[in-house]
């Protein structure tokens, strides 16, 4: 039996061990360490992260209300599995975010933030580049958080967070191997979305916002089933 992979972090910047060990195991889970459907083995946890039940089970809680652990009475807790059913609800749930967002940031933005989300697209073109898929899907959450924050509209920007957080796990898990192909027709999306954001174009935004999403998802469903196919 292998011994759970978590991402330490040091404790001593935590208020709480309750804290630190939600971070320790959010961060392990969005990170892939811990895999989809991995079991969270209560004794095994306490002991590497040096713990008692009490701070783990409330961490556990808090990750389960943001769907990233599953807890069932007499079986456990298990880091939530990703079927093709949340795949889809995921880029659902960032298409309809996206529609309103890239709608307000084209007539709130900055000459300012539009140049930072131009240097974050150059950035990604240079991990595109060079293969860097983990680099590459850091920056793609930065460029559509960055969109969501300067339309200044809180509740869209936490879902939009919350959303992210799952693609985020789901790349890690998965991104790699679809990374060189969806890298590059993604980074050509990218650009059109920013200047389509330059010149304030609203049809056009929307209707990027339907392709740049359901393309991801195209790639990712198709990936799930070849993979089971292959089991």
């Amino acid at each position: 039996m292998r011994m759970m992979v978590v991402t330490l972090i040091p404790p001593k910047q935590y208020q709480t061990k309750e804290e630190y060990v939600y971070d320790v195991l959010r961060s392990s889970i969005l990170n892939c360490d811990l895999k989809p459907g991995e079991k969270l083995v209560m004794d095994r946890l306490s002991e590497e992260l040096g713990t008692s039940p009490i701070p783990l089970r409330s961490a556990l809680q808090r990750l389960q209300s943001e769907g990233l652990v599953e807890i069932t009475p007499h079986s456990g807790a298990a880091v939530s599995s990703i079927s093709i059913s949340e795949i889809t609800e995921i880029f659902a749930l960032l298409e309809t975010l996206e529609r309103t967002a890239y709608r307000v940031a084209a007539q709130r933005a900055t000459d300012d933030e539009l140049q930072r989300i131009d240097e974050l697209v150059t950035r990604m073109d240079g991990a595109a580049q060079i293969q860097n898929t983990r680099l590459w899907s850091e920056l793609n959450t930065a460029f559509h958080l960055r969109i969501a924050e300067i339309t200044g509209m809180k509740l869209l920007i936490e879902y939009t967070r919350r959303t992210l957080d799952q693609w985020i796990r789901l790349s890690r898990c998965y991104f790699a191997q679809i990374g060189s192909l969806r890298m590059e027709q993604a980074q050509a999306e990218h650009r059109q979305i920013l200047a389509w954001l330059q010149q304030q174009n609203l049809e056009s935004l929307e209707q990027m916002a339907i392709q740049h999403n359901r393309l991801a998802l195209q790639a990712y469903q198709e990936l799930i089933v070849s993979e089971q196919i292959s089991d």
